[in-house]
Order: structure tokens, then C-alpha cells, then sequence
């Protein structure tokens, strides 16, 4: 008997393929508010085989989210064959989805809220019960609505400070641990470059996450998403591709990771041009600025007028902007007299040579007290140069001609 795959076997039984019924956190706060008997039934009917789950709040204040059995095990339980164990481990598997993580995003489908009942329900609750429920959830959905602000200017300061964040999810997320809550003295240097802050926040002002928007060579480009609920990451995503901001490919910190342009996946080389000289900033030139620059996320090297977010060539010295206390580490570009530069870490190890203008690694460099210089061993030797080795004085010295 030939053995089927499992997805065979999914597809001519689709309808004996049932998951948890798992609801994200957000999703359940929100029908706990909800004094109906169809909030109570959905309560109950946690973790009960069922043929659709993963259930969080739609895209509209009218609509419910969720995903069908067979796509999640598609999702799940790719390249996996049939056996006795397969719906064991699927249940496994769907059971702790609590977070709104991208598997909620991936197959979902919305519905209106009172079709979503049905389906799960059936005829099970009155047409008044689903109506009353379907008018109470989408009043809670408009008194928990998010919108986007963009700010500038000495309101970007403002988004730092943690009293204007919800503390809705407590303070275990990115947005309540970001290192540069608080730190005005140091996002202050953000009022004056070519940067907004996109801030997401409810009705009362409060703020559920932010991210930065540069104006940049290659165009705007989002940064490092902070946000309270995962979830809320998505929604910068989307406004990131509804007004074609370039994004990054995954929500870390760093100057190398992959960036989304145009649907297209890739790194490129981006820098920002400012109005002033970040020297001059550091050196305090305006006495209205202060001397310290942020931790960087994305744009860790400043030249010039110039935030980058690769290390400049061709340039005598450049900063590292990534210290959580504001400290700039200033590079100095030094050369060995081979043309080979030299990095920062090592350049202890090295000697100046005047007359051969540039740096000698120490094992390979000799002090001449006649010629008040360090000179390489390779450069000595070769006869042209004029210095031969004098056995007696156990130096070299110049030959008089």
C-alpha cells in the first residue's frame, strides 16, 4: 500500500483536521471587557479542538481575524509525513501561540464580527445576542484605537520620555527597555537632522511605539521598530510600505542588517547629509546643543556633515556613535608605510616614521639617535636608502658621500 504524504492525506481530509482554538492576548482583553454570554463561551472554548485559531483583532474596528486548521498545518507542519503523532504535534505546537507573532499575519483571513460567530457557533446564540455582542466589541475596538503622528523638532524629545508611554504591557517589551528612554540630554541631538519620529498612540496621547524616519541618500527609511505588543510592529511595517519607506528586514539594531526597498531584499549603502559639522556638535560650537549624540541603530558612523551607515574611506578620522552614555569614539584612519591601515585596536603597536611617513610595526622598526627617527629594517637595508650596518657601534649609520 503506498504511503501517503501528509498533505495528501490534508487535502482529502480537510475536514478532520482541527488545532486549539487559540486567541492572541489583545484579542482576549478585549472581549474580557465584552458583558455578553458569547464572550464567556469564547473563554470556555480555549484550547478545544477547533477548525480555525489564532484569533487576534482585524484590520478594521468590524472585523475579526483568524486562520484555518488546514493553513496553519500547512504552516506548521511543512515537509512533515503522515503518522499517528501529527495531530498531537500540531496541537503542540498552536497551543502556546498567546503572542501575536508572524504566524498570526502569514494565512489570516478577516471577517465581520458577527459571521465570525456564526462560524464558530452556529445558530448556538440569538440574532439579538450577536448583534448586542457585535455593538459592544466594536465600541471597545474605538476606544482602544491606535493612530500614527509624525513628529519633529523639539517633539521628538517628548517621545523619549517614558511617562507618555502606556503601560499597558508592563515593562517587558521593546519600547519600555530601549536604552535611550529618558536620555534628553542625548535625543536632543535628533531636533536638529533631517529625521522624524513616527509614534503610534491612542486617544489620550499615550504612546504604543515609535521609529524613526530618516531622510537619506537612497530615500526615507524607517529604523529600529520599538512598540509595546509585538503586534504593533506590523502596523509600521504596513505604513512603512503604504508610503514606500525602505525598512529593515528584521527589527534589530546594527548597520549591516537587509533592507526592504520596493519589495526587494538587500543592503545597500545609505547616509544622511546634515546641516552642521558633527565635530563642531561634540566640540559645543553652539552653546544651545549639547555634547553628547545618541546610541545609533542604524547610521553608527558620522564624517563631516555625514551619517552613514557604512565606515568612510578616504578619510583622516570618522566616529562610532554606539555608546548608551552618548560617548563618540572618534577613529583616527592611520596607515602602515606599506599603504595597509592600520585598525584602531593595534595602533599601539605601531611607530612613526618621519621620513618614511608612515606607521612601522614595532618588531619591525630600529630607533637611529643619529637620525632621530624610527626607521623599518626593510628600508635600512636596501642601499639606496644610504645606511649600512656598523659592526662596532652595532647601529646603522649613514653613508657620508
Amino acid at each position: 500500500m503506498r504511503l501517503l504524504k501528509f498533505f495528501d492525506f490534508i487535502f482529502e481530509n480537510k475536514s478532520q483536521i482541527k488545532v486549539p482554538f487559540v486567541a492572541s492576548n489583545k484579542f482576549l482583553d478585549l472581549i474580557g471587557k465584552i458583558n455578553s454570554p458569547i464572550s464567556d463561551e469564547l473563554f470556555k472554548i480555549q484550547y478545544t479542538p477547533q477548525d480555525l485559531s489564532l484569533i487576534r483583532l482585524g484590520d478594521s474596528d468590524e472585523m475579526i481575524s483568524f486562520t484555518s486548521a488546514l493553513k496553519i498545518s500547512e504552516l506548521l507542519l511543512a515537509g512533515v509525513t503522515r503518522s499517528s503523532d501529527d495531530q498531537r504535534l500540531l496541537s503542540t505546537l498552536v497551543r502556546p501561540l498567546r503572542n501575536e507573532t508572524e504566524i498570526y499575519f502569514k494565512q489570516s483571513t478577516d471577517v465581520r464580527v458577527g459571521r465570525f460567530i456564526r462560524k464558530i457557533f452556529g445558530s448556538k446564540f440569538s440574532d439579538k445576542q450577536v448583534e448586542d455582542f457585535v455593538n459592544q466589541y466594536k465600541s471597545q475596538r474605538q476606544s482602544n484605537k491606535l493612530y500614527f503622528d509624525l513628529r519633529s523638532g523639539y517633539d521628538i524629545v517628548d517621545v523619549y520620555k517614558s511617562t507618555n508611554y502606556s503601560y499597558h504591557g508592563g515593562s517587558t517589551n521593546p519600547l519600555m527597555n530601549s536604552c535611550m528612554n529618558d536620555e534628553l540630554r542625548l535625543v536632543e541631538f535628533y531636533r536638529y537632522l533631517p529625521v522624524k519620529v513616527l509614534v503610534l498612540v491612542n486617544e489620550e496621547g499615550l504612546i504604543f511605539g515609535r521609529a524613526l524616519i530618516w531622510s537619506t541618500d537612497k530615500g526615507h527609511f524607517m529604523d529600529r521598530i520599538y512598540t509595546i505588543d509585538d503586534s504593533d510592529y506590523y502596523k509600521f511595517i504596513n505604513y512603512a510600505k503604504s508610503n514606500s519607506i525602505i525598512y529593515k528586514s528584521k527589527n534589530k539594531s546594527g548597520n549591516t542588517i537587509p533592507y526592504i526597498k520596493s519589495s526587494q531584499e538587500s543592503w545597500f549603502k545609505m547616509s544622511v547629509k546634515l546641516k552642521f559639522m558633527i565635530s563642531e556638535y561634540q566640540m559645543d560650537s553652539y552653546s544651545e546643543k549639547p555634547q553628547n549624540i545618541p546610541y545609533m541603530d542604524t547610521f553608527i558612523y558620522g564624517y563631516g556633515d555625514i551619517l552613514s551607515n557604512f565606515e568612510p574611506q578616504d578619510v583622516d578620522s570618522f566616529y562610532v556613535m554606539q555608546d548608551t552614555d552618548g560617548e563618540v569614539l572618534e577613529v583616527l584612519v592611520r596607515y602602515d608605510i606599506y599603504g595597509q591601515r592600520i585598525e584602531m585596536q593595534d595602533i599601539d603597536d605601531y611607530l612613526f616614521s618621519k621620513t618614511q611617513d608612515g606607521y612601522i610595526y614595532y618588531k619591525d622598526a630600529k630607533w637611529l639617535d643619529s637620525e632621530k627617527d624610527y626607521f623599518s629594517y626593510d628600508y635600512l637595508d636596501n642601499p639606496k636608502n644610504g645606511f649600512v650596518w656598523n659592526e662596532d657601534q652595532k647601529t646603522y649609520v649613514r653613508i657620508l658621500k
